[in-house]
């Protein structure tokens, strides 16, 4: 047998196992309940819980918490508004495992690298990953504000590349009402930074990193997001009917879809923090 006794990663995980474990569940449930998960997607919450307490401790795992309800709670404004849009996107209202991974696997991994870091000592790369988990998290928020505000403006959306005006909630297309929302999203989830001991200066660079990769998300959406177009000739996210009836694609690539975008994003953010994290530390 192996005697894993005394191991720093053992006594540094074991301690927050149970409490994530518990803490998740408990989330995962509620959100079950509201409607606002499907059961894979609840499935997929709580491992990703479990894995940002274990690598990351509590404060990590808040920023997923936060970001999670406050995007449920953003969404019951424009409830009403919601069905015909959603209609049309490749997925629905409720959160799927896919959506979890794409808006969360980034920060899932540098969570991961953080336990490694902490045991050896390194407070440069240590606290490089912490700002790096805390920008992912801002740009993900960034991006559902910006939805979940955006679609209660009295303003039609336009396209960051072309600056054409498209229908409410067409990915890629953006309101002054949407972008302040994504600057208050990205300020809320980075202020949950200084839990977690990041100082004023990369709290404000998780802020940074997290808006502009809301823009960077807007703007594939104008320009490499697949779109298609119904045999109405209205527009749509998805690649096929309800019959099986292939939808005529009228942009971008069909590989890219809406969870390509956002991870895509995510990861741009959670990268370009962590390096400019190592530069300035």
């Amino acid at each position: 047998m192996i005697d894993i006794g005394g191991s720093p990663f053992v006594d540094l995980l074991v301690p927050r196992l149970l409490p994530a474990i518990l803490a998740t569940a408990l989330l995962g449930l509620l959100a079950l309940m509201r409607g606002s998960v499907s059961l894979s997607g609840a499935a997929g919450g709580l491992v990703v819980g479990i894995l940002l307490w274990l690598g990351g401790d509590w404060p990590v795992w808040l920023m997923l918490t936060v970001f999670f309800v406050s995007s449920s709670l953003l969404g019951i404004p424009g409830k009403r508004l919601r069905p015909k849009v959603e209609g049309k996107h490749q997925r629905g209202s409720r959160r799927s495992w896919q959506q979890v991974a794409a808006n969360t696997a980034p920060m899932v991994i540098a969570a991961l690298a953080l336990p490694a870091a902490q045991i050896s000592g390194s407070a440069r790369v240590t606290q490089a990953l912490l700002v790096a988990i805390t920008a992912g998290f801002a740009a993900a928020a960034s991006d559902t504000w910006a939805g979940e505000v955006g679609v209660l403006s009295s303003r039609q959306p336009r396209l960051l590349w072309g600056w054409t005006t498209v229908e409410a909630g067409q990915s890629g297309g953006v309101t002054m009402l949407g972008l302040l929302g994504a600057l208050l999203g990205a300020a809320t989830l980075a202020s949950i930074g200084f839990l977690a001991g990041l100082t004023w200066p990369f709290v404000g660079l998780a802020l940074a990193c997290g808006f502009a990769a809301s823009l960077l998300d807007s703007l594939l959406g104008a320009t490499v997001q697949a779109l298609y177009q119904d045999s109405s000739g209205q527009w749509t996210e998805k690649p096929f009917g309800t019959q099986g009836n292939a939808h005529l694609r009228v942009r971008g690539w069909g590989w890219m879809n809406n969870d390509v975008v956002n991870v895509l994003s995510v990861a741009l953010s959670t990268l370009l923090a962590f390096a400019i994290a190592l530069i300035l530390t």
